[in-house]
Parts: structure tokens; sequence; C-alpha cells
């Protein structure tokens, strides 16, 4: 029985023996780490550590018995036995303890600043203030510090996406990022070389670069108010302003096609367009220099240059009512009469005055003498229509400046008078050199035995 309870007692001896080692096993790994840390807290050198060996060696053994059969033993003392031997085996268990003490290297990471690191959170965070390195978060480190960096690549070049200062590239910055900005002044101003968006400021931006251009509609249309060019429109700009100008040549010259004003030549706009007018006075007078059509006046052009001619039929016949030098052709017809006088001779020049007169252009007619040198005169194409008439004989009646105007047969010959008579002694301007008696007519008088006085027509 006290066998078994030995064999029991062995098994529960080296159980327990193994629940010693393993308890053991983790209490030294607390002493380890305690005596580290409490190192590390004494100086920056290292921490010590001490380890704790146990070994632990168990026998178990059990009751063994053999015997004899048939013979007795003696015994050494002189005893006898009855041929029977047991022997006993026992447990025996020996423990050793032994004790190492020494130091354990710095490391970065363990929270405590060594020689050679600048911090040492503890951490494995490489974001925050003190890097996995063991080291100050700085720009440029090309770790990105949470809340404080917006980016860190690393490098001190501005003409990237982050900035020298670890802050992300934008416009406006002050730095030119490569194949992103043409150009970044650091400013909102829209009126500089560097506008909006970082682009280089040019023509047809839409922004008015002060000095530069005086205006920008940010298009390239060259007859509006702001052609392509980015100066405001202006008369001579070589564009034609919709609605505006006329014409645009570019130049100043008022000679050509386009003249001052940016308006198209005509004749009468005060300037002579080389090769196409001889003059232009700017109006439309043809009885001055320049004529209608902005020719030069001359004789023959059918406009009377006041002051200078006398007539201008517009032809070149010389033998008309107005000659070739534009002086009056006028017929005139002037006699002197007798008072009871018969008419010889004047009616001899009277007929011959009628027959001078040559169908042309007339312009006006005269009755007129001694008695009244002023007389009564019609001008027009009435005028021409008298004295046309009065050559040929022909019978007439027409009204011409307050007067009606007769022509017709008395006596031997053609009568004209400004009476609305016919063969009458009726008082007024009367001419009748043919009529073969004394009563050869009057001026502003009596026309029947009229005191002498000299009787004249005139037509011109």
């Amino acid at each position: 029985m006290r066998g078994q309870e030995a064999v029991v007692g062995g098994l529960a001896l080296a159980h327990d023996g193994e629940m010693q080692i393993k308890t053991f096993q983790r209490s030294l790994w607390v002493v380890l780490l305690g005596g580290w840390v409490s190192g590390c807290a004494g100086d920056d050198s290292g921490g010590t550590f001490t380890t704790a060996t146990t070994t632990t060696t168990s026998t178990t053994g059990q009751p063994t018995t053999s015997s004899a059969s048939d013979t007795d033993a003696t015994t050494g003392d002189g005893t006898t036995s009855d041929g029977t031997t047991t022997s006993t085996s026992t447990s025996t268990s020996e423990t050793t303890s032994s004790e190492t003490t020494g130091v354990m290297p710095p490391a970065c990471g363990d929270a405590v600043v060594d020689a050679g690191e600048e911090c040492d959170d503890g951490n494995t965070v490489d974001g925050d203030a003190c890097t996995n390195a063991c080291t100050n978060a700085a720009c440029g480190d090309g770790i990105v510090q949470e809340g404080v960096e917006a980016c860190d690549d690393g490098n001190d070049a501005d003409d990237d996406g982050c900035l020298a200062d670890c802050t992300l590239a934008a416009c406006g910055d002050g730095f030119v990022q490569a194949e992103v900005e043409e150009c970044d002044d650091g400013n909102d101003d829209n009126a500089d070389m560097c506008v909006e968006g970082c682009k280089l400021a040019i023509c047809g931006d839409g922004f008015v670069q002060m000095d530069v251009e005086t205006c920008d509609d940010g298009n390239d249309v060259d007859t509006d108010m702001c052609p392509g060019t980015c100066a405001a429109a202006a008369c001579g700009d070589g564009f034609v302003q919709e609605g505006v100008e006329a014409c645009d040549d570019g130049n100043d010259l008022s000679t050509d096609e386009c003249v001052e004003g940016c308006e198209l030549a005509a004749c009468g706009d005060g300037f002579v367009q080389e090769g196409v007018e001889e003059c232009d006075d700017g109006n439309m007078s043809s009885t001055d220099a320049c004529v209608s059509g902005c020719k030069a006046a001359k004789c023959g052009d059918g406009f009377v240059q006041e002051g200078t001619e006398e007539c201008d039929d517009g032809n070149m016949v010389n033998n008309d009512s107005c000659s070739n030098m534009c002086k009056k052709n006028g017929v005139t017809y002037s006699q002197s009469f007798q008072q009871n006088g018969t008419p010889g001779q004047q009616c001899t020049e009277w007929n011959n005055f009628r027959g001078a007169l040559m169908p042309g252009s007339y312009t006006k007619i005269t009755l007129r003498g001694s008695q009244d040198m002023i007389g009564t005169s019609c001008a027009g194409v009435n005028a021409n229509t008298l004295c046309n008439n009065l050559k040929n004989g022909t019978a007439t009646t027409l009204a011409c400046d307050g007067r009606t105007w007769r022509i017709g047969n008395c006596g031997n010959g053609v009568e004209i008078n400004s009476n609305n008579t016919m063969c009458s002694c009726t008082n007024g301007h009367v001419v009748r050199p043919c009529i073969g008696n004394s009563n050869w007519g009057g001026m502003n008088g009596a026309t029947c035995s009229a005191v002498t006085q000299t009787l004249e027509v005139i037509c011109e």
C-alpha cells in the first residue's frame, strides 16, 4: 500500500515539478523586463537584466520483490530468512538555481531618448512629431506630418506639386509649377503680365493689360469696338468697325477711296480723289470753279461760271448766242427814228437784225431806247422762244417777267412789243420799223407819231 502511495506520490511530484518550471519561466520574463526598465531609468548606457535559472531533477521508483523457493537464507547477522527479498526504490528530487546579471543595448522605439536620437516616443507612427527613425519631424524629411504639413516630397524644389514649405502648389503661391503653370506672380491682379489661371497675359484673354492694352474683349473679332490688336477701335486702324465706319484703309490719306472720318470718297466731300476727280470744293454749286461731277469749270461745260463767263451753252458752236469764249453773241438792233418820219434804212436794218438771229439758246431779250434805257426784258426759255420766233416772224403771245409779249405782222413787216397789243397806238414799248409810216413805235410813251428817239432790240 505504501508502495502504491509512493507511486502516486511520485506522479504527483513529477506533475508538480513541471508546473513549477512553467510558472518560473513566466516569472523570469517579468523579472527580466523589470530589471531592464529599471536599468534604463538609471542611465543612458543601457538597462541591466537578471536571469534566474532553476533545474529540477526527479527520480521515481516502486518496490520490487524477489524470492528463492525451497531455500532458506541465512543473513549476515545470523538470522534466517524465508527466502523472500523485498527491495524498495525511492524517488528523489533536486532543484538548483542560478542568476545572471547583464546590460540591454539602447534602441529607437524604447521610449527613451538615447544618445544619437533626437526624440523617442516609443511608437511606430511615422506621421507624428517624432519619426520612426527617432528624429524630429521636419519639412523636407519626406514624411507628411499629420495636421502640420499638407505634403512632403523630401526636396526643397518649389516648381513641383509640393513646395519647399510643405504646402501644396497652387496658382497664386508665387512659384511657377513646371508643366502646369505658365507664370505665377503671387497675386490676383489680372492687369499685369500674369493673369487668372497663372497664364501669361495675351491679347484676347479678356483682361486689359495695364500700359500694354487699351481694351480686351476676349475675342478675335476685328469689326467690334476692340479689334484683335487689343487697341480701341479707331478710324485709321485698318479695321472697318461695323455700324460705325464705311471704310478703313489704315492710313490718314484723304485722296484715296477712303477719306477722313473713314467715309467712302464722294464728289462734294471736299477731298480731291486722286485719278478720279479734278476738283472738290465740298459743295454742290456749279457756278464756281468746281462744277457738278467734281470737274474744273470751263467754257462749254454748260455751267455759267459766275464772274468769269457771260454765258455757257455747253457747245463749241461759235456763231450762236454764246461764243466759244463763253461771251454772249448778243444780236442787237439799234436805230434812230425821227418824229413824223417814215423809216427807210431803219426797216432794212430791222430785217438784217432778224436774219442775224441764230437758232440757239438765247437767255434774254430786251426792248429799250433813249426814252427808257432800262426798258423791258424777258429772261430764260421764253426769251429764247421770242428771239427765235422774231427771226422767223412767227406770231407769238406769251407771258414773261410780268408782261405779255407779242410778235406778229404790222404793215409791211414784223412787230414786237411787251404791251399785249398788235398794230396799236397804245403807249408802251413797241418796235415796228417796216410799218411804212410815222407810227414806227416808241419806248415808254406814245407809239404813233412818237418823239424822236433811238429804239433797241437785243437778243442775248
